[in-house]
Order: structure tokens, then C-alpha cells, then sequence
């Protein structure tokens, strides 16, 4: 069980990780403190999700840390400077899961919620949530997954209208080009998740955020979507082309339609 006391530990170990770390430049201090911002907003958002679901209070406990501590190995691998960008993308969900495991608070975890909580962050940064043991671990990546997005979808248009906050990290080796993937354009247009390995622009990763809402989970996230306008915020910031116009129709489309159904 997750008491209020088991709570704050967390979050004391989360604030004691980035205190410790020793960082070697300014830009990869404003990139961490920024993945610590990041962090925050997600489990907010995972215990705004949790609370919507009407998920008892455990349950929004095992969300929100679950959320806290999903990006600790990103951190870490910035820190150490030795990887790409690429392997930093692909890679940090399981660095984070090796992290946690070293910290005190995991240990007073049950079994299964020590479970959920790896499976949880392990699966966040997939192309697609692998087949989980239960509909309680799916539950959590989930909304993991959701609430990560949601941030995800609010940080990068903040950064690509008013140039707050860093720079995405999956768009350090993309260039600016006014060129689209076909692949991309091809797995919008049947309504799937656009695959990272496929970007090359800028706007590809755009088009790749557009793509994000495929992936979903949730009728709350939906409305919350629909809500903040944040693919059509997303797309303003487009080239105005015929491919590109009818994949965010489609997109649109698909979001009100889960919003209202």
C-alpha cells in the first residue's frame, strides 16, 4: 500500500536525484530542469486522469509516482553526455526503471504495485504499449502514456510559438525543411501512430505530434484535446499543403469523434 508518508518520500527522493546530480553546461541544466518541470506537469496530469476514472485513492497514488519518476533516466543519460539523441529517446524509459529500483521508496512497495510501477514507465515511450499480465498494469500505462502526451502536446507547441522552454529531444538531428516523410504522411492517413525512425524535418515531428492522438486511451484525454485546441495549435504552425490539410482533418476528425462518442 502507498501511504501519504510513502507518498512523500517519493517526492523527496525526486527532488534529492536532480539536487545531486552534477551537471557539466548550461544547456544540459535548463534541459534537466526542464524534464523536472516536465515530470511534475505528468503526474499532475496522471492524477487528473486517475481522479476522472474515479480510481481509488491507492490508485491515484501509484499514478502520480508512477508519472514522477518516468523521465529520471533521460535525466541521467544527458547527464552522462554519451549518448544520441535517438538512443536517449529509445533507451531512457529502461534507464529510468533501472534507477528507481535503486531508490529507497521502491523497496517498501508491494510486489505487484512494484510491478505496475516498472511495467508502467517501461512502456511509456513505446511505439505501441506492449501486451501487459493484467488489465491493472494496463490500466497504468495507460494512463501514463495519456498523461505524458497531454504534456508532450502543450511543451512542444509552447516551444514552437513562443520559443519557451528546450527543444524537443527526438528533433536535435531534424532538420529545417519545408519536406515531409512519405511514411509519415502514409501511417496518418491509416490512422496510426507515426513511427520516430521515420522523421527527418521539423515538420515531420509536427506531423508526428498530430499522429500522438491515435494513441490515446482515455475519453477524458479526448476532451481535454478538444478542449486546449491543441491540434489545430499544432497544425497553424504547418505548411498549409493538400497533405498535410487532409491529415489534420482526419486527425481532427478522429478527436471529436472520441470526444463526443
Amino acid at each position: 500500500m502507498i501511504t501519504d508518508v510513502l507518498l512523500k518520500q517519493c517526492r523527496l527522493e525526486f527532488e534529492e536525484f536532480f539536487q545531486s546530480l552534477i551537471i557539466d553546461s548550461p544547456e544540459n541544466k535548463h534541459k534537466v530542469e526542464e524534464i523536472r518541470a516536465h515530470s511534475l506537469r505528468v503526474a499532475a496530469n496522471a492524477l487528473m486522469l486517475a481522479k476522472a476514472l474515479s480510481q481509488t485513492e491507492e490508485d491515484q497514488r501509484i499514478a502520480e509516482l508512477s508519472a514522477l519518476f518516468h523521465d529520471l533516466g533521460e535525466v541521467s543519460m544527458i547527464v552522462q553526455g554519451t549518448e544520441s539523441p535517438m538512443n536517449i529517446q529509445r533507451d531512457h524509459a529502461s534507464a529510468s526503471v533501472s534507477l528507481i529500483q535503486q531508490m529507497d521508496f521502491y523497496s517498501k512497495l508491494t510486489a505487484d504495485i512494484q510491478l505496475i510501477v516498472l511495467k508502467t514507465i517501461d512502456g511509456h515511450n513505446k511505439l505501441k504499449l506492449p501486451k501487459l499480465d493484467n488489465e491493472q498494469q494496463t490500466l497504468f500505462a495507460r494512463l501514463l502514456r495519456d498523461a505524458d502526451k497531454l504534456d508532450i502536446y502543450e511543451s512542444s507547441y509552447r516551444f514552437f510559438k513562443e520559443r519557451l522552454g528546450v527543444q524537443p529531444i527526438m528533433t536535435f538531428d531534424l532538420i529545417n525543411s519545408t519536406e515531409v516523410s512519405e511514411k509519415i504522411i502514409k501511417s496518418i492517413i491509416a490512422g496510426k501512430t507515426a513511427a520516430v525512425e521515420d522523421m527527418r524535418s521539423m515538420n515531420d515531428y509536427k506531423l508526428f505530434l498530430l499522429s500522438m492522438a491515435f494513441d490515446l486511451n482515455f475519453k477524458y484525454t479526448f476532451r481535454i484535446m478538444s478542449e486546449k485546441q491543441y491540434i489545430q495549435k499544432i497544425y497553424e504552425t504547418l505548411p498549409k499543403r493538400d497533405q498535410i490539410i487532409d491529415v489534420y482533418r482526419n486527425i481532427k476528425l478522429f478527436v471529436e469523434n472520441k470526444f463526443v462518442s
